[in-house]
């Protein structure tokens, strides 16, 4: 069996290096030979460094770093290729549940490590990502009306 292991973004620590070392955006430059669809200008691709098998990436064709500068035809296209990354996945791999994760702001504090707009799709595994809850020191309750008092400036 061919071994896989610099795949893995968890194990192979020089990965971002590969990436930042080519001179240009990388998801600007996508291969067709890993890209699954395409549809409206965005696509559903295979990651080449995937955090588990199965690890899909929805990436716009147009270069922009957070979804926010997305148009209603750029959002409407990443819905409709999440569920046709799903239905994928859960028939080809038969993975029985998806996340899709979206990191909302910019660079690394984000945790994006490609600064260029991106969602994933990731078959759930409970081994994948540990969670740390932390000290709640606002009550639900609090916290609605707060934010509903934030409704007022925007």
């Amino acid at each position: 069996m061919p071994d896989y292991s610099n795949y893995n973004s968890r194990t192979y620590g020089d990965y971002a290096k590969v990436w930042q070392s080519t001179g240009k955006c990388v998801f600007c430059d996508l291969k067709d030979k890993y890209i699954i669809m395409e549809k409206d200008g965005v696509v559903l691709t295979v990651n080449i460094f995937p955090y588990i098998n199965g690890h899909l990436l929805i990436i716009p064709r147009r270069h922009f770093e957070d979804f926010d500068e997305a148009t209603q035809k750029e959002w409407s296209a990443v819905k409709k290729l999440s569920e046709i990354g799903k239905y994928l996945l859960q028939n080809s791999l038969k993975v029985q549940s998806v996340w899709f994760l979206h990191r909302m702001g910019k660079g690394f504090k984000a945790q994006k490590t490609v600064a260029h707009a991106h969602a994933h799709l990731i078959p759930f595994d409970e081994k994948l990502f540990k969670w740390e809850f932390q000290e709640i020191t606002t009550a639900p309750i609090d916290l609605a009306s707060k934010l509903r008092e934030g409704l007022d400036k925007k």
